[in-house]
């Protein structure tokens, strides 16, 4: 995505069904108590669960807006222009980032986790701190 703010209505696959949008929301699984919410041209959509949501929206172009939430707070937020056509459904992937200061990714298929890495680097030297700590105490 050089040059763009964000994904452009053209880039999402459109499928036969019914008119609206099928968000697919994604994130870690070791990340409990976390939500998602989703707002189309700013309105928030009830009942939105990870995995697959269907939104009736009728045609044209509409603002995409995902964010996890945690603790009533948004985070990772995220946004797209959106193209749905009559008779056809526009799907978008969304994955919550591994840590609250990112943002998250949004694409026509399903994104990598950002910031996974620097959570597993993290994870990683406070095993080896723990570690060294228990051969001192030895």
């Amino acid at each position: 995505m050089t040059g763009a703010a964000f994904p452009t209505a053209g880039q999402f696959r459109t499928v036969s069904g019914q008119t609206g949008v099928v968000v697919h929301t994604w994130k870690l699984p070791i990340a409990f108590g976390i939500g998602a919410r989703v707002r189309v041209d700013g309105y928030d959509v009830p009942n939105i669960k990870w995995g697959a949501n269907f939104v009736p929206v009728p045609p044209g172009a509409h603002m995409l807006t995902v964010e996890a939430t945690q603790w009533g707070m948004g985070y990772g937020g995220n946004h797209a222009q959106v193209q749905v056509f009559p008779g056809h459904t526009t799907e978008v992937h969304y994955t919550a980032p591994a840590q609250m200061y990112l943002k998250g990714a949004i694409g026509a298929e399903r994104q990598p986790t950002p910031g996974v890495v620097l959570n597993y680097v993290a994870l990683g030297f406070c095993v080896l701190l723990i570690l060294a700590w228990i051969l001192l105490v030895l």
